[in-house]
């Protein structure tokens, strides 16, 4: 791992040619997470894989580059992430390790060292499913509906502790290779959740978390479109989103203008999962219970993570005509578009 002549982490040549004079690779943080390899970047910093050389594994490391002229909400961002993660003990949930600051630069006496912050959390191997999902276009059944099981696990931890996500979408659940061939799926990037209490940060609170539409567009709730107060049953409607695309091969609402998708999540009720893919063979129960979780009013959807996840399994136990997703909701009838 390390040069025996002058102790750098070693890197692959490869590696280095592909990070275009990335400054934290082959750099020991905090004095034991020594960064190997780039796996992601975005305008905010990038995700790294590093080893713990306390621990002896592997780790993921998400470092929010201080020389990118971040503003306190990017900060603010990677300080909620790490609160709401530091919460949650579901193994359907990314777990976070440690959290800290980065000094860097400097050397040179004109120039002032930087301040980055990094997280670091559980390495997980396998790919998102928005990378499987534009693959293979659609998932079984049974893959689908385990997906969004673990999916419903980690909200409901979250959800019995104050905590709505706000961001659910493909490229958040990430599909984990486990020992023996097992997947599970993890839910990650709670930068945008709302945990239900007032924000710790005067700075938080005037940049406006918790008000207007926060969130990706395709699988946003109307609540949340219209830019309300959220709570659980946004996140459920989110879940049905997955799941009819996971189903179906597409998300409900397909446009590429985010405010007519926004608008549709308002106003259109999206058509029913077994006339968008007949072919699928969704069992009825099933379809009712996507179409449930797309209801437009919140207190027509199920009622919480747990009860959602008992509806999923009774529809593929063979539920008497989708009474599952009728019981679920509270008896409401859905709307059902046809194409």
């Amino acid at each position: 791992m390390f040069c025996p002549r002058d102790g750098f982490a070693l890197v692959a040549a490869s590696v280095l040619a592909d990070a275009d004079g990335d400054p934290f690779l082959g750099m020991t943080i905090a004095g034991r997470y020594v960064v190997l390899g780039r796996i992601g970047a975005g305008s905010m910093g990038a995700v790294y894989r590093a080893r713990d050389v306390t621990r002896g594994q592997d780790v993921a490391v998400k470092v929010f580059r201080g020389d990118r002229g971040l503003g306190t909400r990017a900060l603010s961002r990677l300080d909620r992430e790490a609160r709401v993660l530091s919460m949650l003990r579901s193994p359907h949930t990314v777990q976070v390790l440690d959290v800290g600051e980065i000094v860097h630069g400097g050397e040179d006496a004109l120039v002032s060292p930087t301040v980055s912050r990094f997280l670091v959390m559980e390495m997980l191997e396998g790919e998102p499913l928005g990378v499987r999902l534009r693959r293979e276009g659609r998932l079984s059944i049974a893959e689908a509906t385990r997906l969004a099981t673990h999916a419903l696990t980690s909200l409901a931890e979250a959800h019995e502790k104050g905590i709505v996500h706000r961001d659910l979408k493909p490229d958040n659940v990430f599909i984990a290779r486990l020992e023996g061939g097992a997947e599970a799926g993890k839910l990650l990037d709670f930068g945008l959740a709302d945990l239900g209490l007032p924000p710790r940060d005067p700075k938080e609170a005037a940049l406006g978390w918790g008000s207007g539409p926060v969130g990706t567009p395709r699988y946003m709730s109307p609540e949340q479109a219209r830019g309300e107060p959220v709570d659980a049953r946004s996140d459920l409607y989110a879940v049905g989103a997955l799941l009819y695309q996971m189903l179906v091969g597409r998300p409900p609402f397909v446009e590429r203008d985010a405010a007519r998708v926004m608008a549709k999540h308002v106003h259109e009720p999206p058509i029913a999962p077994c006339d968008a893919a007949p072919e699928a063979g969704i069992p009825r129960a099933l379809v009712e219970l996507v179409v449930r979780a797309l209801c437009k009013r919140p207190e027509d959807r199920p009622s919480s993570a747990r009860v959602f996840i008992a509806a999923i399994e009774e529809a593929l136990a063979g539920g008497p005509g989708g009474g599952a997703a009728r019981h679920a909701a509270g008896g409401r009838e859905a709307t059902i578009r046809r194409p």
